[in-house]
């Protein structure tokens, strides 16, 4: 770079890490250089690339030697790269971008001229989220002129904000973590004093799969934690009860979506508890702030590592031989094989008879609800492959599956000693009365206590704290849809010779449950949706017409009834009235 290059400070500085993003890089580029911005560097940061991304790096160096500045670091992680970047950076307001994103090509003009109007610490704009080929706006702020609503409603994200370099260095250098965005941007929020808030979305973010933050089942999203304490501890403690309020949301929504990890996400909230109880922000929004009272109420208590398995019935070296016991759990505290040595025949008139009758459904399922609610644990039937570990499902109280639309299954199912629901099923059992079909199976028995007592609805749907027990839909329990979270799978070959019921093969279930577009699959079904959504929208906006008119034509009509010479005319009309049905 000459030396009179050197000498025109550029206004902005956009900085961009880089790790192994060939495939993407170059339209990146393409979109950053060709920027309409004159005053204006680009830095990247090439954090030990092994693809073909320093090639195309030191390209566009070549090509735009009074644009493009390239720097290195030593795969040390998008954090510390991006801190080179902005020590390297000599603009006045600084700038972030991924190198497999793109943006308006006047983004960052737009952005900087909104830093003229009076003072300003930072530039925020919403964005595009781009997932399938489709768009969404995010990141919208309805009231950016409050730095709490901002710290409470704003996208932690790097690359919708121009900051000022005086706010960065305030804050200090960006942590070396995973979720350093979230630990990073909560604190330049909090101190930020003047936030110019640009409503136009400039900047497309494309979600790609297998990403740590999209990815639900990898264990790495439990460092959001260390991220989350990371922004308490270091932001402005004017705005503490802000940041913990967003803190608090974003354990809400994890627990939702990566509920395998829920047990330690409420631990993580009920170490804020003296941050959540009186904290105003959450008041404004009840619905919130009851979800998180009621987390912090939950009890310590976790399902036990105790397995149950049916033995009536069934061989006992194919009960020992069974290979989940060593996947099901990290630890197995016990393993309880029901049985005529483990379980008393004689404890009821129904089991004497299941016993004679050899009826060993009956008996597996009966002692099975007995020791679960006597004892707590988790009940494995005949005919499960287990994918993922069970220790996921121990942070709940009790827990369920759907089987499919209208049915739960009654081969896993699991809870802590004494819980209630559990006592309603065991009621079932322990008072004959209950029905008037004693022998009812399991899964209808679970059925009904489920919608009448515990009021979980039949929609196949993963419900976690919403009622007293966690349902899992069948996605989780049953069959394998490319959900992330599943756990195990039925095999229906054995235990279910009943109508309604196919066996597949894995191959055939996993071609049928793999994820396809209608356009890729039915073209013609496709185009058939389109037409019909469009004549539908049509329609909603003729009707929406006609509802404006007619209020419209109501509001005339009235004044026009209000006004002088409809009231004078009045006799008028009346004789008139008269005279007509008079000829009549």
């Amino acid at each position: 770079m000459s030396e009179e290059l050197k000498k025109q400070v550029p206004d902005v500085s956009v900085i961009v890490p880089v790790y192994n993003a060939g495939k993407y890089l170059r339209q990146t580029m393409e979109y950053l250089v060709c920027q309409t911005m004159g005053s204006l560097e680009l830095i990247f940061v090439d954090d030990g690339s092994t693809d073909g991304s320093p090639e195309i790096l030191r390209e566009y160096q070549m090509k735009y030697p009074e644009r493009v500045f390239v720097y290195q670091t030593p795969n040390l992680g998008p954090g510390e790269a991006r801190n080179k970047g902005i020590q390297k950076a000599r603009g006045t307001y600084i700038g972030f971008a991924d190198a497999d994103d793109y943006m308006e090509y006047n983004m960052y003009e737009k952005m900087f001229e909104a830093t003229k109007d009076g003072p300003c610490d930072m530039v925020y704009i919403p964005y595009y989220l781009v997932r399938d080929c489709k768009k969404k706006v995010m990141g919208r702020i309805s009231q950016p002129e409050l730095i709490d609503q901002v710290i409470f409603h704003g996208e932690v994200s790097f690359w919708t904000k121009l900051i000022h370099k005086d706010l960065l260095k305030k804050v200090g250098k960006i942590p070396e973590m995973w979720f350093e965005d979230t630990a990073y941007m909560l604190p330049v929020f909090s101190y930020a004093k003047n936030i110019v808030y640009l409503n136009e979305p400039l900047y497309y973010y494309i979600k790609r799969e297998g990403s740590i933050t999209n990815s639900a089942a990898d264990q790495k999203t439990l460092d959001t934690i260390q991220a989350e304490n990371y922004a308490l501890e270091h932001c402005n403690p004017l705005f503490r009860q802000a940041v913990a309020a967003r803190i608090a949301d974003r354990i809400l929504f994890n627990i939702q979506m990566r509920w395998m990890y829920s047990k330690e996400f409420i631990r993580h909230l009920k170490t804020l508890r003296e941050d959540l109880l009186e904290n105003e922000i959450l008041k404004k929004y009840p619905i919130r702030y009851q979800k998180i009272r009621n987390y912090l109420e939950l009890p310590e208590e976790i399902i036990p590592a105790r397995l149950i398995l049916p033995g009536f019935g069934i061989r006992e070296e194919a009960v020992s031989g069974k290979k989940y016991l060593k996947q099901a759990l990290k630890n197995t505290e016990e393993v309880v094989i029901l049985n005529e040595d483990t379980c008393d025949l004689s404890c009821s008139e129904q089991v004497k008879t299941a016993w004679k009758e050899k009826n060993y459904e009956y008996l597996n399922h009966y002692f099975a609800v007995k020791n679960l609610y006597e004892s707590g644990g988790i009940f494995l039937g005949e005919g499960l492959k287990i994918e993922k570990t069970l220790d996921h499902l121990r942070g709940f109280s009790s827990f369920f599956g759907f089987l499919d639309q209208k049915t739960f299954t009654d081969r896993i199912f699991g809870c802590c000693k004494g819980d209630r629901v559990v006592r309603e099923l065991w009621k079932t059992y322990e008072k004959p009365s209950f029905y008037e079909n004693t022998w009812l199976p399991l899964k209808h028995r679970i059925r009904n206590i489920l919608i009448a007592y515990a009021g979980v609805p039949l929609d196949n749907q993963t419900h976690l704290h919403e009622y007293p027990c966690a349902v899992f839909d069948s996605s989780v329990f049953v069959i394998d849809s490319q959900n992330p979270m599943h756990i195990c799978s039925h095999s229906f070959e054995h235990c279910y010779a009943t109508p309604g019921y196919s066996v597949f093969p894995d191959t055939a279930i996993a071609s049928l449950t793999e994820k396809k577009s209608s356009k890729d699959m039915y073209p013609q079904l496709d185009s058939e949706l389109k037409r019909v959504t469009n004549l539908k929208n049509k329609l909603i906006r003729q009707r929406t017409e006609l509802r404006a008119e007619n209020k419209k034509l109501r509001r005339e009509i009235e004044l026009y009834k209000d006004s002088k010479s409809w009231k004078l005319t009045e006799v008028l009309r009346r004789s008139g009235r008269a005279y007509r049905k008079f000829q009549k």
